[in-house]
C-alpha cells in the first residue's frame, strides 16, 4: 500500500518563477514545508527552496522572510542573556559549508582575538561538511562545554578572554528539521546562525561561504545586529571560505549604526595581500583526521605555524580585536595578534579555558606532541616559519 502524497506547498512553485515572492508567502511557505512530514520529499523541498531563494538574488526581503521564519519555528529559546557592566563581548560565527576545507581558522583567531585583549563569544556547532566544526574543536581540545550555563561561560569568557556557545539547542525544533543534512550554502547562510547566540554581543563577526558580504551585513543589521562584520575570501578560482586568507579576493562589509565602514574594507584589503597563498595554502588545508585537524591549529598558538597560517589567523583576529574595542585600527590590531601567535600567548588562553570549564588542560599539550602536519612529506608546504 502506497502512503499518502506530500502536499507540495505554493512556494515550491513560487520560486521558480523571476516574480518577487512576497515576505508573508515567503515566511508562511518556508514554516509550512518545515512542519511537513519527516522523509525524503519534505528534505528535497527545503533544499530546493533554500538554494533557490539564493540564486535568485539573493532578494533581501525574501531572505529575511525565510529566517523570521525558520527563528519562528522554536519559541522557547528565551532572551539572550546579557553580559557584565564594562565587557564589550563579540559574537563569532560562520555559515561554514566552505568550498575549500581548512583547519579550524576561527577557533584559533578567537583564542588570538582573547589573549590580545579582546572578549570573545565564539558560536559554534558541530560540523555538517568538515573534520571539525567547533564544537568538534573544543571535544578534541578537552574543553568540557556541555555542562556549563550561558552564565557560566560568560564568567569564563570575563576570566580569559574566551568563551564557546553551541548553538543547536538554541532551535529544537528547526534543528530536527535541517541539522546534518545541508551540505551547501544557501539563503539562511546569510545570516540565521548568527542570530542565535544565547548570550548579548555589542558586536559580530560573521564569516559567509558566498560572495554576498552586503547582503548578508544589512540583512544582520536589519535583524537586530547593530555593529556587523561579514567576511568572506576565495583564496583559488571559484572557492568561498568563511574566513579571510591573505593573498586571494577577500570580501568585507562592516556596518555600525547602519552606515558601512568603506575605510575599514579598504583597510582588510590591503592587510590581506601582504602574503599570498600560492605555495602555502596547504598549510591551512584540513588534515586526514579530526585529531590531527585540531592539532594542527594547537601547534599555530604555540607559535609554529607558516607565513601564510600565521598571518591568516592574525588578520581574522585583529578584525575581532577592532570590533572588540581591543585594537583602535586594523594595522595595530594585526600588529597584536602577530606578537600574540609569535610568543605562543594564545596556547596559553586555551589551556586556561580548557581548565576553566573543568577540562584536563593536558589534552591540549598531548595535542603540541603530534606532528604539525600528517599529510605525506610531498604535499606539505614549504614556507619558512
Amino acid at each position: 500500500m502506497h502512503s499518502p502524497p506530500v502536499p507540495i506547498p505554493d512556494l515550491v512553485h513560487l520560486v521558480n518563477s523571476p516574480d518577487d515572492i512576497s515576505p508573508a508567502e515567503v515566511h508562511n511557505g518556508l514554516l509550512h514545508l518545515l512542519r511537513l512530514p519527516a522523509g525524503p520529499p519534505r528534505d528535497v523541498m527545503l533544499g530546493s527552496v533554500l538554494t533557490a531563494l539564493l540564486l535568485r538574488g539573493p532578494r533581501p526581503a525574501e531572505v529575511e522572510a525565510a529566517i523570521r521564519a525558520a527563528r519562528a519555528l522554536d519559541r522557547s529559546a528565551g532572551e539572550p542573556l546579557m553580559p557584565p557592566l564594562g565587557m564589550r563581548l563579540v559574537g563569532y560565527t560562520g555559515s561554514g559549508k566552505k568550498t575549500y576545507k581548512t583547519i579550524n581558522i576561527s577557533s584559533a583567531a578567537a583564542l588570538v582575538a582573547a589573549a590580545g585583549g579582546a572578549h570573545i563569544a565564539k558560536l559554534g556547532s558541530r560540523s555538517a561538511s568538515s573534520k571539525t566544526g567547533s564544537r568538534d574543536f573544543m571535544d578534541v581540545v578537552g574543553a568540557r562545554c556541555e555542562h556549563l550555563s550561558p552564565q557560566a561561560m560568560v564568567d569564563i569568557a570575563g576570566e580569559c578572554g574566551f568563551g564557546f556557545f553551541s548553538i543547536e539547542h538554541r532551535v529544537p525544533e528547526f534543528d530536527r528539521r535541517y541539522g546534518q543534512r545541508f551540505q551547501a550554502v544557501h539563503a539562511l547562510s546569510l545570516g540565521f546562525p548568527a542570530l542565535l547566540s544565547p548570550v548579548a554581543c555589542h558586536g559580530f563577526v560573521y564569516g559567509l561561504s558566498h560572495p554576498a558580504v552586503q547582503v548578508s551585513a544589512r540583512l544582520l543589521h536589519r535583524l537586530g545586529l547593530g555593529d556587523v562584520t561579514v567576511v568572506n575570501s576565495s583564496p583559488v578560482r571559484g572557492s568561498q571560505v568563511d574566513e579571510l586568507i591573505p593573498g586571494g579576493t577577500v570580501r568585507v562589509c562592516r556596518l555600525t549604526a547602519g552606515q558601512e565602514d568603506l575605510d575599514f574594507a579598504r583597510a582588510v584589503g590591503e592587510a590581506s595581500g601582504v602574503v599570498g597563498p600560492v605555495g602555502g595554502l596547504g598549510s591551512l588545508a584540513q588534515r586526514a583526521d579530526p585529531r590531527a585537524n585540531v592539532a594542527a591549529i594547537v601547534h599555530l598558538l604555540a607559535g609554529r605555524a607558516s607565513a601564510v597560517a600565521r598571518r591568516t589567523v592574525a588578520l581574522n583576529a585583529a578584525v575581532l580585536m577592532v570590533t572588540a574595542g581591543a585594537a583602535p585600527t586594523l594595522r595595530a590590531g594585526l600588529a597584536t595578534a602577530l606578537a600574540v601567535v609569535d610568543d605562543g600567548a594564545a596556547l596559553h588562553t586555551l589551556r586556561r579555558f580548557v581548565f576553566l570549564t573543568g577540562g584536563a588542560p593536558r589534552t591540549v599539550d598531548a595535542l603540541l606532541r603530534l606532528p604539525s602536519d600528517h599529510r605525506p612529506a610531498s604535499d606539505r608546504e614549504t614556507t619558512a616559519c
